[in-house]
C-alpha cells in the first residue's frame, strides 16, 4: 500500500498519478499489454491521507543484485532482465505514458508461481504525452526540470528539454548496461554531476570501449537506433525485441537455465515464518517467566 498527505499541492500530488496509470494499466483488453504491471486493488481517502493497494510484489532487480545474490548478474539473466522490462516499457507507452524514472530499483519480481515476472513500478513522475485520447503526440514543452535518477537520467533530462519515448529508452538502456555489469556497465557512476552528460554524449558515439567488457558488444546496434530517434517518434518495439533476441543467440544464452533468483521468494518467507515463529516463542517464555516471579512474590 501506498500513502499520500492532503496537502493540495499539485506538485506533491503523485499518488494521483500512479492511481491513474495502474488503472488504465489494467484496462487493457490485451492480457499480454498488462502482464508486467502490478494487481490494482483498491484507491481511498481519509481527511489527512490518500491511499492506494495494490498486489504485492517481491525485492527491486537492485536489491535482489546488492542484498541477496550480492554480484553481478548472469548473461542469461540480464539479457531476460532486458527483455521483460523492455516490453513493460513498450506496454506503458501503449497507454499514452511516459515513465521518466527507469532504473534497476524501479523493477521488481513476483511472489511465488510469479517470480519469474519483473513488474514495473513507481509511476510517481509519470507523464501523459499524448492529447487526450488520441495517439497525437503533445508539443514539447520549452523548459522542463530535472526529474529522474542521475545515473540513468537521458542526456533530454539533464538538457531540461521534453523527454518522449525515445528517452525512456534511453534510461532503459542505460539500465541494461549496469544489470549486466553493476561496476564497469556505466563509467559515469562515480562521476561529478558536471562530467555525466559528457560521458553520455561519447556513450552514444561508442567511445566507451570499457563497457563491453561484460555487456554484449552487439548492444551497439541498439545504442545507435535509439540515438537516432527524434521526440515525436515512435519507437519500433519489435525491432528492438529482435534485436535482443538476436544478441542472445549470437552469445548463445540458454533461456532454460534458471534466473539468477530462482526460489528467493519462497526462502524469504520461509525465513521470516520461521524468525515470527522464534519471537513469539521467545515472547511466551518471558511472559510465562514474568507471571512465575509475580507469583512469588503473593
Amino acid at each position: 500500500m501506498k500513502t499520500e498527505m492532503v496537502l493540495g499541492n499539485r506538485l506533491l500530488l503523485r499518488l494521483k498519478i500512479e492511481v491513474v496509470v495502474l488503472m488504465k494499466c489494467h484496462e487493457q483488453q490485451d492480457p499480454d499489454r498488462k502482464g508486467h504491471f502490478v494487481d490494482f486493488v483498491d484507491r481511498g481517502k481519509t481527511q489527512k491521507f490518500k491511499f492506494l493497494v495494490m498486489g504485492l510484489v517481491g525485492p527491486s532487480l537492485e536489491d535482489i543484485r546488492k542484498k541477496d545474490l550480492m554480484k553481478n548478474y548472469s548473461k542469461s539473466t540480464a539479457m531476460q532482465c532486458c527483455i521483460q522490462t523492455m516490453t513493460a516499457l513498450r506496454d506503458l507507452h501503449g497507454i499514452g505514458y511516459l515513465h521518466r524514472d527507469i532504473k534497476p530499483q524501479n523493477y521488481a519480481i513476483g511472489l511465488g508461481p510469479r517470480e519469474s515476472t519483473i513488474y514495473m513500478l513507481d509511476f510517481g513522475i509519470a507523464r501523459k504525452f499524448t492529447e487526450g485520447e488520441t495517439k497525437t503526440v503533445k508539443l514539447p514543452r520549452i523548459k522542463v526540470h530535472f526529474l529522474g535518477t542521475l545515473r540513468f537520467a537521458a542526456r533530454a533530462c539533464h538538457k531540461q528539454i521534453e523527454q518522449g519515448r525515445k528517452d525512456d529508452l534511453e534510461c532503459w538502456l542505460y539500465m541494461c548496461f549496469d544489470l549486466f555489469d553493476d561496476d564497469k556497465g556505466l563509467p559515469w557512476k562515480r562521476c561529478e554531476r558536471n562530467e555525466i552528460l559528457p560521458m553520455k554524449e561519447q556513450f552514444f558515439k561508442l567511445e566507451h570501449k570499457s563497457c563491453y567488457r561484460i555487456v554484449p558488444e552487439d548492444f551497439k546496434r541498439l545504442v545507435e537506433y535509439i540515438n537516432g530517434l527524434k521526440y515525436a517518434d515512435e519507437p519500433d518495439y519489435v525491432y528492438l525485441r529482435n534485436s535482443l533476441a538476436a544478441i542472445s543467440k549470437e552469445e548463445r544464452i540458454d533461456f532454460s537455465k534458471p534466473l539468477d533468483w530462482a526460489g528467493i521468494t519462497t526462502r524469504k518467507k520461509k525465513e521470516k515464518g520461521a524468525k515470527d515463529e522464534s519471537e513469539t516463542s521467545e515472547d511466551n517464555r518471558q511472559e510465562e517467566t514474568g507471571s512465575g516471579e509475580k507469583d512469588d512474590e503473593k
